[in-house]
This record gives structure tokens, sequence and C-alpha cells, in this order.
């Protein structure tokens, strides 16, 4: 077969022949029968825009992957604030929890805050007076008309205003401390939106219980990242594709003619082989695929993007 392809088709190189007939083949074994024919696929060669060197089954992912929430403390749902296919910013209130013993913990240290405040402002007002009076009796006593005994007390009592001062500002640091402690602890039991999404599943609902580790996350949020593709690379392939190589993308499945993607191009190649997981017939057996990763074409614009996160694709890795 090979030999009576290159014979109609003789400009075009051996091992990218090779790559195609290897592909087209591998895929028939797993398609629905709506395959390119042979010929069609090893003819396409001729155009160099458009040269397979690999094709691979694939998913659309959102880069770095969907956003798990769940508040920081263990608690009672008590409000949530959001529903599914809610577009949020960073920073909303997705969820509160029962917390009235946190706001009880806060009330008293705010109060604690002013009382040191207050108290420290009190004895900071008596410095300048002490301050004063301690200068004059010191030059009434340097010039002998003042007792030396009542400047030396005048200058202790400023030494002691002074160090109960010092005493307030400490006071005041750990009240001030303890209250950013307080507020700390209360803003675990809310949960915000660590950065702009959708809102694609709410898992908890007024009354429930949640945990922050160990259990089913309150929130699932599809970040407003980059979509990736996540190519499985089967093991032939493996020296025929290198990053920074181009592909095209389409949508696997009973998608209308004409509705592929923007184009993409390879980031990162796995060192690793790994199992296959999008086949389509179980009984062919484990097959050894490398995980590929391919990013958007951004000049095309996120307009043109109509792809969504969990869509599986199909990739054609061409030459250069």
């Amino acid at each position: 077969m090979m030999r009576a392809l290159h014979a109609q088709y003789g400009h075009i190189p051996l091992p990218a022949m090779a790559a195609v007939l290897a592909a087209a083949l591998g895929l028939a074994g797993c398609s629905d029968g709506r395959h390119t024919p042979l010929p069609a696929a090893v003819a396409a060669l001729a155009d160099p825009a458009s040269r397979e060197v690999a094709v691979a089954r694939g998913t659309v992912e959102v880069q770095g992957g969907l956003v798990a929430l769940s508040p920081a403390a263990e608690g009672t749902v008590e409000q949530v604030a959001v529903r599914e296919g809610d577009t949020v910013r960073r920073g909303q209130l997705l969820l509160r929890l029962s917390s009235a013993g946190p706001q009880a913990d806060v009330a008293v240290a705010e109060a604690e805050s002013r009382l040191a405040a207050a108290r420290r402002q009190a004895r900071a007002q008596r410095l300048p007076a002490l301050q004063a009076a301690a200068a004059r009796l010191r030059e009434a006593a340097a010039a002998g008309a003042a007792d030396a005994q009542r400047s030396d007390e005048s200058a202790q009592a400023l030494r002691d205003a002074q160090s109960e001062l010092a005493v307030a500002d400490a006071e005041a640091a750990v009240a001030r401390s303890t209250l950013a402690q307080a507020r700390a602890q209360l803003a675990r039991f809310a949960l915000h939106a660590p950065e702009d999404g959708t809102v694609v599943r709410v898992q908890a609902q007024p009354g429930t219980h949640t945990t922050p580790t160990g259990g089913t996350a309150a929130l699932v949020l599809l970040p407003k990242r980059p979509l990736v593709v996540r190519a499985e690379l089967n093991e032939t392939y493996a020296d025929a594709v290198r990053p920074g190589m181009r592909a095209t993308v389409v949508p696997d499945g009973d998608a209308p003619a004409g509705a592929a993607l923007p184009t993409a191009r390879v980031v990162r190649i796995s060192p690793l082989y790994g199992a296959a997981r999008l086949l389509d017939d179980a009984q062919r057996g484990p097959q050894r695929v490398i995980e590929c990763v391919l990013e958007f074409d951004p000049s095309q614009g996120r307009n043109a993007l109509t792809a969504r996160p969990g869509q599986n694709v199909r990739v054609s890795f061409l030459h250069d």
C-alpha cells in the first residue's frame, strides 16, 4: 500500500506519508465510520499548509482546571449568595457560615482596643505639663532659686509618666493584634471568589454542615482563564510532534462541517507515557499515550473560541 501511494504522490516525503497512513489506520479502528478515506488523507499532504504528521484525541480544559471552593472554617451554612451559572468577580461573597461566636469575639476585641487607646491617650496628655514643670525646676535649681530635691522629684515624675506611656503603647499594640486575630477568624466563616469566573456547581445549601477539607466542595468555579487542549498522542507519534508545532482542532462527534476551532500550538509534551482515557472501543485493550498540551492562537480573539471545557476534540498536528 505504501509503495502504491508513493507512486501516486511521489513528491510527498515518505516519513510524512507514513505518519498519515498510521494515523488514518489508527483512527479507523476506533471511529464511527466517518473518517477521511486514506487516499484523500494522503493527498492532503500535497498542501504544505495542511500536512498532518499525527492525529490525536483530546479534551478542552480551562488552564489550571476548575476551582473547588469551601470555607476555611467548619460550620453550618447560613447564606448562599450565588446560584449556578452566575458570573462572579474576584472578592465577591459566595457563601457565609453561621458565626455568632466569632462575631462576639470581634466585638469584645474592638472594645478592648478602644479602652487601650483611651488609656494611652490619657497618659500621653500628661507628658507636656510634666516636661514643662521638670524643665522649670531644673533651671531654677541650677540658679539657686529652687530646692534641688523638688527638681529631682519632678524629673522622676516625668520618667514615671514616660514609662507608663510606653506600657500603654504596648497594651494598645496587643489590643490591636487581638482585634486583627479575631477579625481574621471571623473572615474564615465567609467564602469569597478568589478570581473572576462562573459558578458551575453549588453543593451547599443553608442549614447544611460543611468542612474545609476531607469533604465535598461547597462550590465549583470555572475561572476566567484561557482554554487549552489536552491531547493523548499515541506512542507511535512520540518523535513526530514537538513544542511549537501548529495544529488544527475540530470537535469530535456529530459537529457540523466546518466547525473547526481556532488553530492551536503545542506548548508542552509530557516526558512520561500513560494509559489512554479517550477510547471509543475498550475491547482494543490498553494503549500507551503521551500527553500534549496545546494553547489556542490568541490573535484570533476569545470570541472566535466556541469550545467549552470538557468538550472532546480531534487534533491534527501539522508540518511547519
